[in-house]
C-alpha cells in the first residue's frame, strides 16, 4: 500500500492532538499544507474519510511526520518530567554538562505559570539554585534566586493541595471500589469543587481534582451534568498543549465515556471509549472493558467479542490483578451475549482454576454472577449449587449487601437450582422474590436486574 508509513502514524493521532498541531502550523509548502488539510479532516471530522494524493512526493510526507511528532514531543508533559528527573540526578550527581545548563536556564526563562508539572520543575530549581551556591557559582543566581523566591508561595500551597490529595483519593477510590458513596467522599466535594476553579493550581493537581470528583459522580449521580462540564472546561488545555501527553488524553477520554455511559448517552460514549483503546497503554485493558460494555448496551455484541478476544493476549500478560479479574468477567459476559454458553463456561472455569485468589479478592461479585448466569443459561442447576456453596457465596452476598443497596440476585438463582430439583414450588420460589423487590423499591427506589429477572423468567418455562 502507498504511503502506508504515513497512513498508519495518521491513524494514531488523536483529534486533540491534530488540534493542537493545527493551532502551531505555519507551512509555506502549499502541498505539506495540503496533506495536513486532509489529515485534520480524516482525524477530526465526521465525514467520509478522504484519500492522499500519492503524487506527492514521498519525501513530504515524512518530513511532515517527523515534524508532527517532534512538536508533540515538545509539548508532551511526560516528556517534560523525565527531563526533570534527568537534571536533577545530573545536578544531585555533580554531571550536568554545560550545555545542559543551558537548557535548563532556558527553560528558567521561558517559564510561564503554572505548569503541568510545576512543582516538580520548582523543585529541580531550588536544586539547581544549592548547587550553584555551594560552588560560588554566582553568574545566574539573580535568575535563578529570584524565580525560587517568586514562586515559594505558590509552591507551597500546590504541595500542601498535592498532599491532601492524597487522603482525597484514598477515601473516594475506597468508596468507588465498594460501589457506594460514604461521608468518606463527600467531605471532599466541596474543597475539590474550588481547586477545581483555581486558575493558579498547578495542572498535574487540576487533572487529578477531574478523575476525583469523576469518581464521586459515578456514584452520587446528580453531579453527573456538573463534572461533564468541568470536562468542556479543560478543552482549551489540551488544544493549546498545556496538558497534553497521549497517556493524559487516553485517560480523558475513558473517563469522559463513563460520565456519558452514566447518562445513558451510549452513542456519543462510544466516540470516546473508541479514542481511549487507540493505543495498548498501561490502562488499555479497564478502557477496552468499558467500551465493550457500551458495545453491549448498543447491542452490538459481536463486535464486544471480537475486540476481546484479538486483547486476550495482552490481557494475560497484565500484572494488574483487578483489571485482569475484571477482563475475564467482560469476555464470559460477551461470550453469553452471543450466544456462547460452552465457550463462557469453559473459559471462566479455567480461569477460575487459575487465578482463584485473585478473583475471590477482586471483582468476585461480577465473575460469578456472570458465571452462575451461564450455567442457569445451560440448565446446570446441580453445579449452580456446587458453586454457590463451595465459595461461600450467600455470605458474600449478605456482606455486601450491608454496605451497598442492590437485590440477593445469588440468593434468588440458588432458589431456582432448588425449584428445578423439585424443593420448593413455583409460588413460593416468585413470592420470595417478589417480597424482596417491593421492599427495596419502596425503601430505596430500586429497580432488580431487567437481564436477571428475565433470565429467571425464561429459567421457569424450561422443563
Amino acid at each position: 500500500m502507498k504511503l502506508k508509513k504515513f497512513q498508519t502514524y495518521a491513524e494514531s493521532l488523536l483529534p486533540h492532538e491534530v488540534i493542537l498541531l493545527n493551532s502551531v502550523k505555519q507551512f509555506q509548502d502549499e502541498e505539506r499544507a495540503q496533506i495536513f488539510e486532509i489529515l485534520f479532516h480524516n482525524v477530526c471530522g465526521t465525514e467520509r474519510v478522504r484519500e492522499y494524493d500519492p503524487k506527492i512526493d514521498k519525501r513530504k510526507y515524512s518530513h511532515l511526520m517527523n515534524w508532527m511528532q517532534s512538536r508533540l514531543d515538545g509539548f508532551c508533559t511526560d516528556q517534560y518530567y523525565e527531563r526533570l528527573n534527568y537534571f536533577d540526578i545530573r545536578i544531585k550527581t555533580d554531571t550536568i554538562s554545560s550545555d545542559e545548563e543551558k537548557e535548563l536556564l532556558q527553560l528558567i526563562k521561558q517559564y510561564e505559570p503554572h505548569h503541568f508539572h510545576f512543582i516538580r520543575f520548582y523543585e529541580v530549581v531550588k536544586n539547581y539554585l544549592m548547587f550553584l551556591l555551594v560552588r560560588v557559582r554566582l553568574n545566574d543566581y539573580e535568575l535563578i534566586h529570584k524565580f525560587v523566591h517568586d514562586y515559594h508561595d505558590d509552591y507551597a500551597r500546590c504541595k500542601e493541595v498535592s498532599n491532601r490529595m492524597t487522603q482525597a483519593t484514598v477515601d473516594i477510590v475506597t468508596d468507588y471500589h465498594n460501589l457506594k458513596i460514604s461521608q468518606n467522599s463527600i467531605k471532599w466535594i466541596s474543597w475539590l469543587t474550588r481547586l477545581w476553579g483555581d486558575s493558579g493550581l498547578d495542572g498535574y493537581n487540576r487533572y487529578q481534582t477531574l478523575i476525583l470528583l469523576s469518581y464521586v459522580a459515578l456514584l452520587k449521580n446528580d453531579s453527573l451534568e456538573e463534572v461533564l462540564r468541568y470536562y468542556k472546561d479543560m478543552e482549551p488545555q489540551l488544544e493549546n498543549g498545556s496538558y497534553y501527553s497521549k497517556k493524559l488524553l487516553l485517560n480523558y477520554y475513558g473517563n469522559k465515556q463513563l460520565i456519558l455511559m452514566k447518562l445513558n448517552l451510549y452513542d456519543l460514549a462510544l466516540y470516546y471509549g473508541k479514542l481511549s483503546i487507540s493505543e495498548q497503554g498501561n490502562d488499555y485493558i479497564m478502557y477496552l472493558n468499558n467500551y465493550c460494555f457500551n458495545l453491549l448496551k448498543l447491542g452490538r455484541p459481536k463486535e464486544a467479542l471480537n475486540l476481546m478476544m484479538e486483547a486476550r493476549p495482552f490481557a494475560r500478560q497484565m500484572s494488574n490483578k483487578y483489571n485482569r479479574t475484571l477482563f475475564i468477567s467482560s469476555l464470559m459476559k460477551c461470550y453469553n451475549d452471543n450466544g456462547q454458553f460452552l465457550n463462557s463456561k469453559q473459559y471462566a472455569e479455567n480461569r477460575l482454576d487459575m487465578y482463584e485468589k485473585d478473583i475471590l479478592e477482586h471483582n468476585w461479585n461480577k465473575f460469578f454472577r456472570t458465571y452462575i448466569e451461564t450455567l442457569v443459561q445451560l440448565g446446570e442447576f446441580q453445579k449452580v449449587k456446587r458453586t454457590i456453596g463451595r465459595f461461600s457465596l450467600i455470605d458474600r452476598e449478605a456482606q455486601f449487601l450491608k454496605n451497598y443497596v442492590s437485590f440477593p440476585y445469588f440468593k434468588w438463582f440458588l432458589a431456582l437450582a432448588n425449584h428445578k430439583e423439585g424443593n420448593i414450588t413455583e409460588v413460593k420460589f416468585w413470592n420470595g422474590i417478589r417480597r424482596e423487590i417491593d421492599r427495596l423499591r419502596a425503601t430505596y427506589q430500586v429497580e432488580p436486574s431487567e437481564r436477571v429477572v428475565t433470565l429467571l423468567e425464561a429459567s421457569m418455562k424450561r422443563s
